[in-house]
């Protein structure tokens, strides 16, 4: 089984362009988030370690990312691992990246003195699946 869930940040707006395959023009979206995992080492002092993961969406899901998501976005996915591999001036090269399936944009919380956590409102998700058309979202 190959599945990947990630929830993370994106570092920059999702680059999207088209490319050809064969016969068909197809619209592919790269994007990276952070994703940080917080920890407690031996002597209890709590550290938090970030991986940046590169991540690619196809089609509609492409185009509806560049149309809802931006810089900074919290962003749950699902997907699957993909390795590249290339050659470049006589070099090997390879990379892993998620290609993405489905996600959901989620709400950004800012956290005032003035309110509690009972007053929060809950996140907002947006559902899109890879294979969903982007005239069908409802936004």
């Amino acid at each position: 089984m190959n599945k990947v869930f990630l929830k993370g940040n994106l570092t920059s707006d999702p680059n999207i362009r088209e490319v050809n395959i064969g016969e068909k023009v197809s619209t592919v979206a790269n994007f990276t988030i952070a994703v940080s995992r917080h920890y407690k080492q031996k002597d209890g002092e709590t550290k938090q370690q970030t991986e940046f993961i590169d991540c690619e969406a196809w089609d509609s899901a492409a185009i509806t990312m560049g149309k809802i998501l931006h810089k900074g976005d919290p962003i749950l996915l699902e997907g699957s691992l993909k390795k590249e591999q290339w050659e470049k001036d006589g070099q090997k090269h390879s990379r892993v990246k998620v290609r993405t399936t489905t996600f959901d944009k989620l709400a950004r919380f800012t956290k005032t003195d003035s309110s509690s956590e009972t007053d929060s409102p809950k996140p907002e998700l947006v559902k899109v699946a890879a294979d969903t058309e982007a005239e069908e979202i409802p936004f």
